[in-house]
């Protein structure tokens, strides 16, 4: 048997003792006028009425109510019949010797029905409420209370009532606030974590701060103490963090987590981290508050001047675009353009000069007033390059003449420009005097580089 069990059978005994022993006799009182006596007896018969219905309706809560108010107006107190105290003797006989709950649940039992038979009797309330508690049954424990203060009556010192309530919060407060934390570390979310934190302010006596949470705690402070960089408040910041898990209710480390997150330029997250301080109900709330506003201030400076930075990224990433797109630009216009000195790869029966080791034999392609030209001064006299079309890398010409050497009239040339710009590839078609075919051959110029 516990301490508890002990201290409520030397409560109880005393108790019995008096529900056993009849009353010593009283020095008899004046009588009460005629229509005192009558009122009494018609209230008297009124609550016997009310109780042999209640009997039969032990659940109508009503009926209960309307039976406790009128014994309590009536003086002396109605009679507590002798089943009724057999059965809380036989109740707290009961309970004195249970020793578990399923045994302290029956002890309960027991007294609702003692209860039940004089509703007006608060002991046996109070008595079922003190056994619920040694079931760890709440809602018992809360709704039996409930019942004796209805109807116990005035005068009479409650103050065991009163502890067990108290013992009840407590009890109720310790369970709920470890099923929060078990959910908690099961899923640390935000909800989870301002559930914790509502429970813990709700308690009288909140909960003693972990070893494990203190440890990250003094971590966090040196190394905050001692960043020189965002590295270094990085670090104090997980450290504010782990504290906060090993302790979610815990306002300081809230508050200090802001002031690192802030020291590292995370003003969103040390926003979070006031507002969780705040709902810890810290005694400095308004100055709290008014850091919320001045972190709030220092993200939209730091967004504006993020803003400014990014816009004058922006505009050098485009000047260095222009540039590179400019540069670009040269060197495509220079490689994929057929203008430019030329010379030949040298074919047999070739009709064109020069060659790599003849920069004076180059061919020079040009664009002069809109109109194509092609020179060449070693080529021979009395042949012409002239029809020159040009579109894109597509260059076409005609080589025409009256050599005595050759009996030929007409050399079509077509060329493309190769893709990096440095060879002109295509063939020449060989047409006689009397434009008739005669064959075709493959031709190569090579851009001279300068």
């Amino acid at each position: 048997m516990n301490t508890r069990s002990i201290h409520f059978g030397l409560m109880l005994f005393p108790l019995l003792c008096a529900i056993a022993v009849p009353a010593p006799a009283q020095t008899a009182k004046p009588a009460a006028p005629a229509h005192q006596q009558a009122a009494d007896a018609a209230a008297r018969k009124q609550l016997a009425a009310w109780l042999a219905d209640f009997q039969n309706s032990p659940e109508d809560a009503t009926l209960r109510n309307q039976i406790v108010a009128l014994a309590k107006t009536l003086k002396p107190a109605p009679a507590i019949s002798q089943l009724a105290r057999d059965n809380f003797v036989q109740a707290a006989v009961q309970m004195n010797a249970a020793s578990s709950a399923d045994d302290f649940k029956a002890a309960a039992t027991l007294f609702e029905q003692v209860a039940v038979q004089a509703p007006w009797y608060a002991e046996a309330d109070l008595s079922a409420a003190s056994a619920y508690a040694k079931a760890v049954d709440y809602d018992g424990v809360k709704r039996n209370l409930a019942l004796y203060r209805a109807a116990v009556r005035p005068g009479v010192d409650t103050q065991a009532a009163e502890e067990l309530g108290r013992d009840l919060e407590r009890q109720r407060d310790a369970q709920q606030f470890q099923q929060a934390l078990q959910q908690f570390n099961a899923n640390p979310s935000d909800a989870a974590r301002q559930q914790i934190i509502k429970l813990v302010q709700a308690m009288k006596t909140p909960p003693e701060i972990p070893e494990e949470a203190r440890g990250h705690y003094v971590m966090a402070v040196v190394l905050a103490n001692s960043a020189e960089d965002n590295a270094g408040y990085e670090r104090a910041i997980e450290e504010y963090k782990a504290a906060s898990m090993a302790a979610p209710w815990w306002g300081d480390a809230y508050k200090k987590l802001a002031a690192a997150q802030k020291a590292a330029g995370r003003f969103d997250d040390a926003i979070a981290s006031m507002n969780l301080y705040m709902l810890t109900q810290p005694t400095d709330a308004r100055n709290a508050q008014d850091e919320i506003y001045q972190l709030m201030a220092l993200k939209q400076t730091a967004a504006a001047e993020n803003e400014v930075k990014k816009q004058r990224e922006q505009r050098q990433l485009k000047l260095l675009e222009a540039q590179q797109e400019k540069e670009r630009a040269v060197t495509e216009g220079r490689n994929y353009t057929v203008e430019g000195r030329w010379y030949q790869i040298p074919l047999p029966s070739g009709f064109f000069v020069g060659g790599n080791s003849k920069p004076e034999c180059d061919y020079i392609i040009n664009q002069n007033g809109g109109r194509w030209a092609i020179t060449n001064s070693c080529s021979r006299s009395l042949w012409a390059i002239d029809n020159i079309q040009v579109q894109a890398r597509l260059i076409s010409f005609r080589l025409s003449g009256h050599d005595p050497g050759y009996p030929l009239s007409v050399v079509n040339v077509t060329f493309t420009l190769s893709a990096d710009g440095k060879t002109l590839e295509g063939q020449e078609s060989v047409f006689n005097k009397g434009n008739e075919p005669i064959g075709a051959h493959a031709v190569r110029w090579i851009r001279r580089e300068e």
